[in-house]
């Protein structure tokens, strides 16, 4: 849990706004009178139930008189308005809208296949309490996936942790859904006994699923052991040993579709997916669902050759980690970040699956008192 707690050591007026300065950061930083009369936590700008802004942004003075600040007893910035209104901003609000010299979110790449492997969480610790949860989700944050023991090998079980993250999603699958070579209603490589290659699902999704559970319920026979790939530690090495394909694995948009009797599902984005501040947020890549598509020459051709090398490094060996679940044992894993496959098996093997939404996720964290990554960390 982030052991930060945001403190306003100084604040100062000026003719431009509040220059404002946290402990252990030294530089002050300028909030405009616009943007605090923005924000304002007072009871008349921001609505105390509902905590959605009441302030009507767009019939402020573009350039709003200055005003007094002081810090408050409770460490929180206060403003005085010539009017005598005042306007109170938390320190933690201040801090949380920061977009620079944010903390590290712990993130910790893995490219030779090799990770920090996660300490195994009982089901009961993550449905006992907080903690647990918490736990787990931070390392499907920091690692990509995690893993949870003593699971009831059950439907009943399998529904009962994915309730913990949030709400399963549903899809054309179902809300909770079987995974096994007997299942017969849709025609997909995922419901077969040969090898899966290192996949992201759900490329013909316009907003893929941020995380997938796999419950193993039901095991016997040789093969089937599941296999991760950290596709951010990819793209980072992309972009530093070959920064032109990186490049069009950025700016190309895939499509990917999925098709079967009265569905045609259709979406795009490129392979590798930035942030505004050229972070990578999301990985996709699903050679099985990739849809036809043609560009002009040479663009084309540039993208067959990004696209076969950054196939070449998910499919290398060396990049995998393995994993065989056994009956009562949970996979959940970052379908943004975390490719996943399957070596060919016999005999069977039967898991209970399901998608969960990205802010689902990031949601939970949140509560459970953790940043998420990103721009809002």
């Amino acid at each position: 849990m982030s052991s930060y707690r945001p403190v306003i050591e100084r604040v100062e007026a000026t003719n431009e706004g509040a220059l404002v300065t946290f402990a252990g950061n030294p530089a002050p930083e300028l909030l405009t009178w616009f943007w605090i009369r923005d924000h304002s936590q007072d009871e008349h700008s921001l609505n105390l139930a509902t905590l959605q802004r009441q302030v009507d942004t767009f019939s402020l003075a573009p350039t709003p008189l200055p005003g007094t600040v002081q810090r408050s007893q409770i460490g929180d910035l206060q403003v005085t308005w010539g009017d005598g209104t005042q306007a109170r901003l938390s320190a933690d609000l201040i801090w949380s809208t920061r977009r620079h010299d944010s903390p590290e979110s712990g993130v910790q790449l893995w490219p030779s296949g090799t990770p920090a492997v996660p300490e195994p969480i009982t089901f009961a610790e993550v449905v006992s309490g907080s903690d647990g949860l918490r736990r787990l989700l931070v390392q499907v944050r920091d690692l990509g996936f995690g893993v949870v023991n003593d699971l009831p090998p059950t439907q009943a079980g399998a529904y009962e942790l994915a309730s913990q993250i949030g709400p399963p999603r549903s899809t054309i699958f179902g809300t909770m859904w079987p995974l096994s070579s007997s299942v017969q209603a849709h025609d997909d490589t995922a419901y077969s006994m040969s090898y899966l290659e290192p996949h992201t699902d759900s490329t013909y999704c316009h907003d893929a699923p941020g995380l997938q559970l796999f419950c193993c319920l039901e095991r016997d026979g040789v093969g089937g052991d599941s296999i991760l790939v950290d596709g951010f530690a990819i793209a980072e090495a992309m972009r530093k040993e070959v920064p032109e394909d990186f490049a069009t694995l950025t700016t190309v948009a895939v499509p990917g579709q999925y098709l079967e009797a009265g569905v045609h599902l259709r979406a795009e984005r490129p392979a590798i997916r930035l942030d505004a501040a050229g972070r990578v947020v999301q990985v996709s890549l699903n050679n099985y669902d990739r849809a036809p598509f043609r560009l002009p020459e040479p663009a084309m051709t540039d993208f067959y050759r990004a696209y076969r090398e950054l196939h070449r490094r998910v499919v290398d060996r060396s990049a995998w980690f393995t994993v065989r679940l056994e009956p009562g044992q949970a996979l959940v894993f970052d379908n943004w970040r975390t490719l996943h496959g399957r070596l060919a098996y016999s005999g069977s093997r039967v898991f209970e699956g399901c998608y969960h939404n990205r802010e689902d996720f990031e949601s939970k964290l949140r509560v459970l008192g953790e940043s998420v990554g990103g721009p809002d960390r």
